[in-house]
């Protein structure tokens, strides 16, 4: 049974891992739960959230449960036809906590974006 939730209110793009090439990320969420299945947002194999510098995508009723950990993935979907060639973007682990906040998440090919969140303990 889950002790604690997380809902997490927005993903903030600052800027994007597809500079130079295109002006977006397709973005998507894995969420993960105490190591049990990993759950895809949007959901579907194609579903992704096409981002730009200065974007905003709010994620009204994400609401994840759990006991320990979750583990939140972002992920920029560039072949819709095959998911074996995402790119991965960034990663947070989220641990039981009170309040809310942001944490901002950058990588080695330029990709900047910020998680906003809110702990429902």
């Amino acid at each position: 049974m889950s002790k604690h939730s997380i809902q997490i209110n927005s993903i903030i793009c600052t800027d994007t891992s597809e500079s130079g090439v295109k002006d977006y990320d397709e973005v998507y969420l894995v969420c993960q739960s105490d190591g049990g299945y990993p759950i895809r947002i949007p959901a579907g194999v194609n579903a992704s959230e096409k981002m730009t510098a200065g974007d905003v995508w709010t994620l009204s009723n994400l609401v994840l449960n759990y006991e320990y950990e979750v583990l939140v993935t972002l992920w920029d979907h560039d072949l819709n036809y095959d998911p074996n060639f995402a790119t991965y973007l960034q990663s947070h682990d989220f641990r039981p906590g009170t309040g809310g906040g942001s944490i901002r998440l950058t990588n080695h090919n330029g990709a900047d974006y910020t998680i906003t969140y809110t702990y429902k303990d």
